[in-house]
C-alpha cells in the first residue's frame, strides 16, 4: 500500500500494552493484525504527533518503532534505560538509525545500513519503499 500524501504506515510491535481501540480513537487504521501484538497501520498526517506520543509511552524498552510516509522514514527507538530517540532517516542520521538497529536487532550492521532497504524486509513496506525518492534512499 502507498499511503495518501501527508498519511504514513507504521508495522507496529513491541507495543504489547496498546488495543486496537486506543489505535483507532487516534484516527489510526488497522490494516493488518488487528488484535494482535503485530499490526499494519495507516497513520493520517493530522494524527501523527498523537500516535507518535502513543509510542513514546507505550513502547517497551529495546524495540523501536519506524513509521513511513512518501517521502520520509522516521524512527522511535526506546533504548533499554526507557530514553527515547527520535530520528528522521537522512545521510546525516543513517549511521546512528543502523547503530540502534543493529543494538536492538542484532542484525548486522552492513545490512541495517542500508535504510530503506532493510525495512522493505518487511512485505507492508514494499510497496511505498519502492516508489521513494531516489535521494532518500540514503
Amino acid at each position: 500500500m502507498i499511503p495518501e500524501p501527508h498519511d504514513y504506515l507504521s508495522f507496529l510491535m513491541g507495543v504489547d500494552a496498546s488495543s486496537d481501540h486506543e489505535l483507532t480513537d487516534l484516527g489510526v487504521k488497522i490494516l493488518q493484525g488487528a488484535n494482535t501484538p503485530f499490526r499494519g497501520l495507516l497513520v493520517p498526517g493530522g494524527n501523527l504527533p498523537a500516535y507518535k506520543a502513543l509510542i513514546r509511552d507505550k513502547l517497551t524498552s529495546g524495540f523501536w518503532n519506524d513509521i513511513l510516509g512518501r517521502h520520509e522514514i522516521l524512527f522511535l527507538f526506546k533504548l533499554e534505560d526507557g530514553t527515547v530517540r527520535e530520528l528522521t532517516l537522512s545521510e546525516v542520521t543513517r549511521p546512528e538509525i543502523a547503530r540502534l538497529c543493529t543494538s536492538l536487532n542484532n542484525d548486522p550492521i552492513e545490512k541495517t545500513s542500508e535504510m530503506p532497504r532493510y525495512l522493505a524486509g518487511n512485505p507492508f513496506y514494499r510497496e511505498v519503499i519502492e516508489t521513494f525518492p531516489v535521494h532518500a534512499q540514503a
